[in-house]
């Protein structure tokens, strides 16, 4: 073998060898703070804990417990505030409906930031609802049956059912909308409670209360049934 084809296979090692760290998953966001233990799970790796400017990666999981909370920031400069007892899954923007979180269970405050000006487009899920964005604040809160309920500080937020996604409502600023597990989606109304995160919650800063009263894993501010 030639001095020229032992380089040539050299090279060919060498790009079989950066193979793995060329399919790694792009960054999703860099966490900004974090209070209490923070925990993120990458594949079937075990859980490790999180730290202020540890970048995440699509198809990351992190979860909260009932004393910790974190904010993650996007590239886009949008951010994600995760409150206690939360479990969410970061998408990688393509799928079915292009979704870039899923909310699992717990209460996440999202400020979702134009690019110049203009729309953002974006896409929340839960177990049970479909939450599009293009520039806006607002929250949802996942009970452990799937139980969602999305409340709006600013913008517009079309949300619709995963059974139904064709069938969507517009939830303006100041109205929450309730999906609840094997019900219809319900039509928006006046936040009857503030939520985690939104104007008016009382809290302020990292690790705000997330969820009811007594650690309950429920969302909090339930309107009526």
């Amino acid at each position: 073998m030639t001095r020229t084809h032992y380089k040539f296979v050299a090279v060919v090692i060498m790009f079989i060898l950066a193979l793995p760290a060329l399919a790694q998953n792009p960054v999703a966001g860099q966490i900004s703070a974090v209070k209490g233990k923070v925990s993120l799970i990458r594949g079937h790796n075990v859980p490790v804990r999180l730290h202020q400017r540890d970048e995440v990666q699509a198809g990351d999981s992190i979860l909260t417990d009932a004393r910790s909370s974190a904010i993650m920031r996007l590239p886009d400069g949008s951010t994600i505030r995760i409150f206690p007892n939360s479990h969410v899954e970061l998408r990688s923007g393509h799928g079915r409906w292009k979704e870039f979180l899923h909310v699992l269970l717990g209460n996440v405050r999202v400020q979702i930031e134009k690019l110049s000006g203009r729309p953002n487009p974006k896409v929340i899920t839960t177990p049970t609802a479909i939450i599009a964005v293009r520039g806006t604040i607002f929250a949802v809160a996942v009970a452990q049956n799937g139980d969602t309920q999305v409340g709006v500080e600013k913008g517009l937020v079309a949300v619709a059912s995963q059974l139904h996604p064709e069938q969507e409502v517009l939830v303006k600023s100041g109205q929450e909308v309730w999906l609840r597990n094997g019900q219809e989606l319900s039509q928006p109304q006046r936040m009857q409670r503030s939520m985690p995160g939104l104007k008016g919650s009382g809290s302020s800063g990292i690790g705000m209360r997330g969820l009811g009263s007594g650690g309950t894993n429920r969302p909090v501010g339930r309107g009526r049934r």
